[in-house]
This record gives structure tokens, C-alpha cells and sequence, in this order.
């Protein structure tokens, strides 16, 4: 008998709502547990003076002034030995014979032992025990006592200390700071003493814990997107203790009973719910299962799938996919995700899955025919993985992320037929035909949305891989008719840093713009490791453009766009007339990088008026791109990014071929996918040409009064059939682009610009 029917007879209908709600609970900010440690309140004494005496020594103690810290609390406990924190500074007297924690659990392996002060040790081991003192000293004083058998290479002693420890919580009197060394010693203790259970809790606390130091500090480092989240699901910049925890926590899965999996289905932590999903999902596989019993894990998977994405997972999410596809009905239809689960690139994995995850979620309604996902990590040999797809049963694969992996499916496309939605930022298919510049197509600066018929030149019929993603260079030729057309400039600046991209937009800004019949007045390129822009600044000012082409990162047109400030080059709304005559007033021109929040928190009084490209932004305001925005944010906690967007939009369009228009197969797909027929998306209106390249209507944002606001006109790209700038940027040139913005703030993925 599953575990639905298991637990006290009640049907499977009801444990659908049961687990929507304890997952819908969790999404919110969590209510701490009556009993918990980290509920109980602080010791504070009564007495002001007292306490602010505490609070000063205490902060000493943080600062690793040890000593010092010792005197204030022997003075306070001399001075005032009835209060409530004297025994609190009899623990951080203790505390200060344990030195700095992390040079120590860093530097030194622990089963070598390092020296500890033996009056650590005499002053913990009487707290550790007594029944006379506050529990929330005892508990801590046991964490502390466990942590300096830790540093003394004594892993037997620390472990057994902590295997009476009440549960998966710690005392609110430990240091913040020691929280993260003593989460994994609290773990181990409880798994020791056979709290299985307990255990995992532990170890999501500390995964959640390290996840909240890591946004703390990019928050401080201002390394943050559009919500204020650094690291969005593949935990790629947590110290080791993070895979610690993911491991160790998912190796108890075998101890877990029915009590830990429903406590675990409702718990603040990502880890918890993973694991007790994980767990859940395969028991239940193990046994016979009736359709609604599959309608419920499916639902269960759908809720968790963030959950696997933000321990870093992703792999095992996999797996539920495959065994829960094996058990779906011949209603459920199946697309494969082909993304970087592992490897360099895991993170840019994580973000675009997360968005098939989210449209796989939007269309979920029981009972009716839904998309199931089969994910296969591309980091290896992509057409293996292609093929074990296609073994699946799946009608089309969205990825992968890589140029060089999609040209390597064109092959077997071809011979299986199922169609390939690759996220791939150059082009895939080889250019067979030069269109002369005279016979170009005309193409209008717009604001149309009409959703009408497209014509295109015929041509021979090519594998089914088709690329769905952005054109750095469309947005470059797309700046210079925007430019030229709608903003009327006739000199324009080019300024580009000195690398494979840089070079590659600014060649196809100035061959567009003078196509158009405008002059370029400078070219001027910089090293992008410099910080002194003055002489470059000089040089755009003295060649007095209407228009400066910039195509770099957000935090580094903040840097550069303020030294042009300095020498009077300043923004201009469109359409306004200059209202400083002292000035050079220019329209800005950026390319999707600038979606950056540095741009308006560091440059928008220097680039008001800047026109920027934008595949994907939450300031669109068609109802698509609300609903999507705003229930990924509720979701994920953080904002999307056009990995995530153009993954959603691809899982979308798949569906409604699927389920909308009953489109029965892959070659029927392939052959709707090659329509040439506007579809609409978060990413906006776009079809695919008969080589698989994008047609899309490129919109814009600008910048008014220090805030992103649409811009009312388009552009249909690409603008002509000459494409003829290959991408060149490479690993080296996106790693130097901006280190600290790498993974959040660009675009484009390492590998993939070259």
C-alpha cells in the first residue's frame, strides 16, 4: 500500500491539498517552531548599564580582540555576578580560549588536531553538563565543547557530545559567525544517535544558512540582480560545506519514516523538502500506483522542482523526470530539456531549467493532458544525450545552451526527426547564399504587434534544430537604424572595449549606421581593465557625436558613462531639446547588458534618455509577461533573466502546439515550428526562418528620470539577409568583461560568444 493510503486511510484527493498547502506555506517568510532553539529569546539583562557592558564585550569577542574580550566579561561577572548574562560571559569567556573558527577548521585538517587551550575545555565541559544554567547556555556550551574536540582532531568525541543534543536547532547564545562550523558537527550527532530525521533538518539549516551568507554578501559587494539575489539555484560559489550538506542530507533517505517525509513536505528549508520529495516520489514508484496516485507525485514534483534547483540537485530531478515519465498515461506529452546540469556552466543550466519548470508548472491541471519534462544534462557527449531522449519518447528538446553542441545535433535531428529549440546565442546553421546589399529587405522601425503573415525566401528544407535565443549582433544593427530612423542621429561615437565582442558589435553598428547614411565620427576601443577613462573621454567629447554606441556591462558603463560626465557628455531623453548649452547632449545606446540595476543605481542622471535593447524585462506590460514575472518572483524569490525567459517561452510554444493545436508528432511540430507565422511570447512576437534562425520584433527600453520605461518603437530582426559578423568572443573575453557580474548580469554564456 503507497504512502498516501498508508497515512490514516485518507484518499489521495486530499493529499494533493495537503501537500499544495504545506508547499505554498513554505514560499512565505517561515514562523519559527514553538520549542526551537533559535525561537527562544536572547539572555539580555534588566539593567541597561549591565547590558550595554555585555554588548561591548560581546563585540570585542566578534572582533577577535580575545583578550579584551575575556577582561570585559571577568570584569561583568566580577561586578554584577547575580545577572542573567553572567553565566551567558562564562560561555564567551570559554569562546575566547577557541580563537579565530575559520582560519582554523580552514587551515588545519581536523583529523590532525590542532592545539586547543586546555581552559576551553575546563570551562565548557561543567556548562555542557549542568543542570543549573539556562538550556540555552547548556546547549551552546555542548555545540562549543564539540567544536574544540573538532579542532583537536577528536571527530569520535565531538560527534558523541552532540548525540543527546534535543534536536535540529541551535542556541540563540552561539555567535552568529560559528553557526556555519557547528550546524555540520550538530548533524553528525544526531545521525549518530540514529535521528535520521532530525538530521536532514539539520542539514538544511545549514544549507540555508550558507545561502544567506553568500546573498549577504553580495548585497554588500552590490553583486546583485533585479530582486537582490547573487546565486540563484546551483549553489556553484558555496563553500564545500554546502555539498556536504546536499550529500549527506539525501544518504538518510534510506532511515526517513512516513512522520519525517510529511514533516519534511512543510519545512523552511530548500534541503528538507528535496529530500522528503525525493524520498516520497521513489517509495512510491516501488509501488503499484493508480492514476490519480501519479497525478499527485506529478504535482508533488512540479511544486518541489525549485527546491532540487536551489541545493544544486538538478541531477536528481532528472531522474524523478525519467521514472515518472515511465508510469504517465499515454496523455501525458513529453519535451526534453537538454541543459548544463554539471560542469562550469551548471549555473546558466539551473536558470534556463528553472524556467521550463515554471512553464511545465503554469500548464499543470489534473486530469487534463499535460507536458511532462525529461531532463538530460548536455555536459558531455550532447548526441548521446540527444538520442536517449529521443528513446524517451519525446516530441521536441529544448537546448542546449552551447553554439558547438547544437551544430552537433544537426546530424541526428535530422535522422530522428525530433526538433531541437537550442538556447544558443550565435547561429547554428551555416550561411549556403550572399544576399546582395541592393536586393536587402526593407525593414521599418515599428510599433506594430499585429499578428500577421510573414513571407520569406524559399530554400531547401534543413535538419529541424532551430535557435531561440538573442543576436548580440541584431542588437547592434537594430541600435544603429534606431539610431538613424527614430532618434534622427547623423554622428555617432562607437566606444567598445578591446575583445571578440566588443569588436564584433562595434564593426556591426558602424557597417549598419553608414549603411543607413550616417557617419561615424570616432571608433575608439579601451581595456576593460583600466580604471582611468579620462583620455578616453576626451576623445568622444572633442568629436562632438549625436550618438555613442556602447556595448558592455552595467557596472562598466556606470564607470565609463561618469568620466564622460566629467567632461560634459550627458544623456538626452528622446525627442527633448537640450536644456544646458554648456553641454554635448547624446542619445545612448546600449545593448541588452545594460538590464542591469548599476546602470540606474550609478548612471542614470549620466545616461538619462538611453535606449537599450530588451528581449525579455518585467516592465512589459502585456499579460504574459505579468503573469510569468510574478509568479517566477514568487517562486524563486529573485528575478529571471533571459536564460530563463527564452527557456519558458520555448517550453510555452511547444505546448500550445501540443495541447492547443493537437499537433500529434515531432515532424509535425518541426513543420509548424518552420511556419512562417508570428508567435507571440514574454520574449515578444518572433517565428523561425526555413534555416531555424529567429525573426523577432526587437523592443526597447529607455531611461526616464532614473527609472527603465518602454520605449514606444521596434525593430524586426535580423535587419537584412547579410549577417555577415560572426560573433568571436571566447571564455577569456567574457571572464574579463566583469568576474564579479560573470554568471548574474550577462547575457551570454562563456562558452557560447565566440
Amino acid at each position: 500500500m503507497n504512502w498516501f493510503h498508508r497515512t490514516a486511510g485518507l484518499d489521495t484527493a486530499y493529499w494533493v491539498v495537503v501537500i499544495l498547502v504545506a508547499l505554498m506555506a513554505c514560499s512565505s517568510s517561515p514562523t519559527p517552531t514553538s520549542g526551537k532553539a533559535e525561537s527562544a529569546p536572547p539572555i539580555e539583562s534588566e539593567s541597561p548599564e549591565v547590558q550595554q557592558a555585555f554588548e561591548e564585550a560581546v563585540q570585542l569577542l566578534r572582533d577577535g580582540q580575545w583578550e579584551r574580550a575575556r577582561e570585559g566579561f571577568r570584569l561583568l561577572q566580577a561586578q554584577f555576578s547575580e545577572d542573567e548574562t553572567a553565566a551567558l560571559a562564562e560561555l564567551y569567556i570559554a569562546r575566547t580560549h577557541l580563537g579565530d573558527l575559520d582560519t582554523q577548521f580552514e587551515a588545519t585538517p581536523t583529523e590532525q588536531g590542532t592545539s586547543i587551550d586546555p581552559e576551553a575545555f575546563a570551562l565548557l565541559e561543567p556548562l555542557a553538563i549542568s543542570d543549573g544554567v539556562d538550556d540555552r547556555i547548556r546547549f551552546a556550551a555542548q555545540s562549543y565543547l564539540s567544536t574544540a574536540h573538532a579542532l583537536g582532531g577528536e571527530s569520535k568525541q565531538a560527534v558523541q557530545i552532540l548525540e543527546s543534543y534535543p534536536g535540529p536547532s541551535l542556541s540563540p547564545a552561539l555567535l552568529e559567525d560559528d553557526r556555519r562550523w557547528i550546524w555540520p558537527l550538530v548533524a553528525e550527532g544526531l545521525a549518530a544517535s540514529g535521528r535520521a530525521g532530525d538530521s536532514v533538518a539539520a542539514w538544511g539549516s545549514l544549507h540555508s544558512l550558507l545561502r544567506e551568507e553568500l546573498q549577504v554578501t553580495g548585497e554588500q559587494l552590490g553583486d546583485t540582480d533585479s530582486a537582490g539575489s547573487p546565486e540563484w539555484f546551483a549553489d556553484v560559489d558555496l563553500p564545500p560545506k554546502a555539498d556536504l550538506a546536499v550529500a549527506r542530507a539525501f544518504e538518510a533517505e534510506d532511515q526517513l519514516g512516513d512522520d519525517d517525509l510529511r514533516r519534511f513536505l512543510s519545512n523552511e528549508h530548500s534541503l528538507a523538502r528535496a529530500v522528503g520529495a525525493w524520498t516520497l516520489i521513489r517509495r512510491e514508484l516501488d509501488e503499484p500506483l493508480e492514476q490519480e496516485d501519479v497525478e499527485t507525485l506529478q504535482a508533488l514534483f512540479n511544486d518541489v522542482s525549485p527546491d532540487f534547483l536551489a541545493v544544486g540537485a538538478a541531477d536528481r530531478l532528472s531522474e524523478l523526470s525519467v521514472a515518472l515519465r515511465a508510469v504517465s498515461g499515454p496523455e501525458r506529452l513529453v519535451i526534453g530539456a537538454l541543459l548544463p546540469l554539471s560542469g562550469p556552466n551548471r549555473s546558466v543550466g539551473y536558470r534556463a531549467l528553472a524556467g521550463m519548470l515554471i512553464a511545465q508548472r503554469a500548464f499543470h491541471a489534473a486530469g487534463e493532458p499535460t507536458i511532462t519534462l525529461v531532463i538530460e544534462d548536455s555536459f558531455g557527449a550532447v548526441s548521446d544525450a540527444y538520442r536517449r531522449l529521443v528513446e524517451e519518447g519525446v516530441l521536441a528538446i529544448v537546448g542546449p545552451l552551447h553554439t558547438e553542441q547544437a551544430r552537433e545535433l544537426i546530424d541526428p535531428a535530422a535522422e530522428y526527426g525530433v526538433p531541437v529549440l537550442a538556447l544558443a546565442a550565435d547561429r547554428i546553421t551555416p550561411i549556403e547564399v550572399d544576399v546582395d546589399d541592393d536586393l536587402e529587405e526593407t525593414v521599418e522601425v515599428s510599433t506594430s504587434t499585429a499578428n500577421d503573415e510573414v513571407s520569406t525566401a524559399e530554400s531547401s528544407p534543413v535538419a529541424p534544430v532551430f535557435r531561440n535565443f538573442v543576436d548580440s549582433v541584431a542588437e547592434a544593427r537594430a541600435a544603429a537604424r534606431i539610431s538613424f530612423e527614430a532618434l534622427g542621429d547623423r554622428r555617432a561615437a562607437v566606444v567598445y572595449p578591446d575583445m571578440g565582442y566588443g569588436r564584433t558589435l562595434a564593426q556591426a553598428f558602424v557597417e549598419e549606421f553608414r549603411h543607413q547614411g550616417g557617419e561615424v565620427v570616432i571608433e575608439a576601443n579601451y581595456d576593460r581593465q583600466a580604471s582611468d577613462f579620462v583620455a578616453l573621454a576626451r576623445r568622444v567629447a572633442r568629436s562632438n557625436p549625436d550618438a555613442i554606441f556602447l556595448p558592455d556591462t552595467g557596472s562598466k558603463v556606470a564607470e565609463i558613462t561618469a568620466f564622460f560626465a566629467q567632461e560634459q557628455v550627458w544623456g538626452l531623453q528622446p525627442g527633448a531639446s537640450p536644456p544646458d548649452e554648456n553641454r554635448i547632449y547624446v542619445h545612448y545606446l546600449g545593448t541588452s547588458l545594460w538590464q542591469d540595476p548599476l546602470v540606474l543605481h550609478q548612471a542614470a542622471s549620466y545616461v538619462d534618455g538611453a535606449v537599450v535593447p530588451a528581449w525579455y524585462s518585467p516592465h512589459f506590460e502585456d499579460a504574459e509577461t505579468r503573469q510569468f514575472t510574478g509568479g517566477f518572483e514568487a517562486i524563486y524569490d529573485t528575478g529571471a533573466d533571459h536564460f530563463v525567459a527564452f527557456a519558458y517561452d520555448s517550453v510555452a510554444r511547444l505546448r500550445t502546439y501540443l495541447l492547443e493545436r493537437g499537433l500529434p508528432d515531432a515532424t509535425a511540430i518541426s513543420d509548424a515550428l518552420r511556419q512562417p507565422q508570428w508567435e507571440l511570447g514574454i520574449t515578444g512576437r518572433n517565428y523561425f526562418g526555413e534555416d531555424g534562425e529567429p525573426h523577432r520584433e526587437l523592443r526597447y527600453l529607455t531611461v526616464v528620470d532614473g527609472a527603465w520605461e518602454v520605449y514606444d518603437k521596434t525593430v524586426i530582426t535580423p535587419l537584412d539577409g547579410r549577417h555577415r559578423v560572426e560573433v568571436e568572443m571566447g571564455a577569456d573575453d567574457l571572464e574579463s568583461i566583469d568576474n564579479a557580474q560573470a554568471d548574474e548580469r550577462e547575457s551570454y554564456d562563456a562558452d557560447e560568444l565566440r
